[in-house]
């Protein structure tokens, strides 16, 4: 978008924001206001269920306690099962006695069961809610009593209803077990879960709706549900649960009302903000336009660039020399801190061949300091000392030579010459050097890229090499094992070297590739350094991975067009030559 088009949008926005927010903030104070109210209704309606419920558990368990501790009716029970004096008159007896002591205790169901073991176990002496029932068997009742230790679980109870028929009817019920004199007796008592039982907990609240819904079933109510409680069975799982909302229509309507009424005079601040803004910016643009250009060529790389300055004193002619003044030091800042990066490579670089150096200089030291000793003295093991000494000084005259040939190959490392390449013919090349010892795996029927010849052939060797070195390390001349893979597409090609050899640690991942970091002992440190910087002038990358067995694996990346224009660029730049760091400033 062009400058004037953003400064239009800007302000736009600057002129439109005033007359929006206020309007805004009033209504979502409001909406988050009617929101609020209606969520503290439903939840101070959730907390009184909750605690009537709770009230509730705790009246029926003292209920049921009473009955099993000191009731005249369950202790003259108790004593005639355990006699063996219970007949049809005490059965028919508990009949008339039942229903009272169930009202009296404000339950809707209250069983009397024989749980003593034997033949009678589970047989129903008597029942508040359904008289006809006693004789029958309700032996799961005692088994879940006992399961739940006293505390309250749903079950579904047999019931006559008014007009004559029988139905299973869910029931949360509460009990205990009274035994004495040979004789147990479960005692349970409940309420139905029906719409009565959640209208009673929830009370009388117009706005809010309630409903018993199976677990894992959807309720039916116009707002979003919050759950009031859970009924479980004998077994621990969830039945049962009571949910409430709040119908959230009215509220939906008074919402939909206020927002329309908010956009139109939203759209009304909205045209004034649109001329508002195209009057400020037809006064900006062309200062604005001439500013922008010159920035631009500013990111391009141009620090040279200056402005005409217009407006004098004016905020615009303040801000075009600002800019004139600021490409001016950006220019000289470049070439502060060019010459400062090289000085500082120079000084890392002086600092690393100084300490590598100091390694071999000192056994070189040790013996001349040795043999000059043993010739003073005329010491008849001169003659047996000084082969092995020498050796050891031209061992370590070598080590410097191959250190310094190295880091001449490291800085004078030449500018690529890509070229269309197939990599099939470097691998095979590569592979026919080492005589069959690497095992070649091709998954491309032609790998061209644009690419030095041997330039790649050099990182191949060398990579090569180091895994022919550490798989023969671990395994000697038979058992190491190297494996090059060549894979290419149309969007380049991979190459992968990787042996068997001990690995390289993760912590070492990292540094593996910077310069003088070796784990050979008579590693130089740059031959990994030389295969990075190769890889990275074709625009390529390499990492390190795990290989065979545990081994090392290297993956490089090369793109099929080789190099991207501004690397190849840069190349010629960051050359650094071989010779005094003041050649580079």
């Amino acid at each position: 978008m062009r400058l004037r088009g953003r400064l239009a949008l800007l302000f736009l926005f600057a002129a439109f924001v005033p007359f929006t927010a206020l309007f805004v903030v009033v209504q979502t104070s409001l909406i988050e206001e009617l929101h609020e109210e209606h969520a503290r209704q439903l939840q101070t309606r959730v907390a009184s269920a909750q605690r009537r419920l709770s009230e509730l558990l705790e009246r029926d368990q003292r209920a049921v306690r009473a009955l099993c501790d000191h009731d005249l009716v369950v202790d003259r029970l108790a004593l005639q099962l355990g006699g063996g004096h219970f007949g049809p008159e005490d059965e028919q007896g508990l009949v008339t006695l039942l229903p009272p002591m169930m009202r009296g205790r404000r339950f809707d169901t209250l069983h009397l069961i024989d749980a003593q073991g034997g033949t009678d176990r589970g047989r129903v002496l008597g029942a508040g809610h359904y008289p006809d029932s006693a004789g029958g068997r309700a032996a799961e009742l005692v088994d879940a009593l006992a399961r739940n230790d006293g505390q309250a679980f749903v079950h579904d109870v047999r019931v006559l209803e008014e007009d004559g028929t029988r139905r299973d009817r869910p029931t949360l019920l509460g009990g205990c077990m009274v035994q004495r004199d040979g004789a147990a007796v479960a005692v349970l008592g409940g309420h139905f879960l029906s719409d009565q039982f959640a209208e009673d907990l929830m009370g009388d609240v117009s706005p809010v709706e309630f409903a018993l819904v199976e677990a894992g079933a959807e309720p039916e109510l116009s707002g979003e549900p919050v759950e009031v409680g859970a009924f479980h069975d004998a077994r621990g799982e969830t039945v049962l649960r009571l949910v409430a909302a709040i119908d959230a229509a009215p509220l939906e309507h008074e919402v939909a009302a206020l927002k329309q009424r908010t956009l139109y005079v939203a759209l009304i601040a909205l045209i004034v903000a649109l001329l508002a803004a195209i009057l400020m910016t037809w006064s900006l643009t062309r200062p604005l336009s001439e500013l922008e250009e010159a920035a631009k060529r500013v990111a391009s790389g141009d620090l040279e660039s200056q402005l005409t300055v217009r407006g004098g004193g004016g905020e615009m002619g303040r801000t075009m020399r600002a800019f004139n003044d600021m490409t001016r030091e950006l220019a000289s800042t470049r070439k502060k801190l060019l010459r400062a990066e090289r000085i500082a490579a120079w000084r890392e670089v002086a600092r690393r061949i100084a300490h590598e150096i100091k390694n071999p200089l000192q056994p070189i030291q040790m013996e001349i300091e040795t043999m000059r000793k043993l010739h003073e003295r005329k010491h008849p093991s001169f003659d047996e000392e000084f082969p092995a000494s020498t050796q050891v000084i031209l061992d370590e005259v070598k080590r410097l030579d191959n250190m310094v040939t190295e880091f001449s190959r490291f800085a004078r490392l030449p500018r690529p010459k890509p070229e269309a390449l197939d990599l099939l013919d470097v691998v095979e090349h590569v592979r026919s050097l080492h005589h069959g010892g690497v095992e070649l795996v091709i998954d491309a029927e032609r790998a061209i890229v644009r690419a030095d010849r041997s330039q790649l052939t050099q990182v191949l060797v060398n990579l090569v090499q180091n895994a022919t070195d550490a798989a023969e390390a671990r395994h000697g001349e038979l058992g190491g094992r190297v494996e090059l893979t060549l894979r290419g597409d149309d969007e380049g090609a991979t190459l992968e070297i990787a042996d068997n050899g001990p690995g390289i640690p993760e912590a070492d991942r990292l540094r593996v590739f910077e310069p003088y970091f070796t784990t050979k002992a008579k590693g130089t440190g740059l031959g990994l350094a030389i295969v990075h910087r190769i890889v990275g002038d074709h625009g390529g990358t390499i990492d390190v991975e795990d290989g065979i067995d545990g081994g090392a694996a290297f993956i490089i990346q090369l793109p099929v067009s080789g190099a991207a224009a501004e690397i190849e660029a840069s190349l010629g730049e960051t050359d650094l030559p071989l010779g005094r760091p003041d050649d580079t400033v």
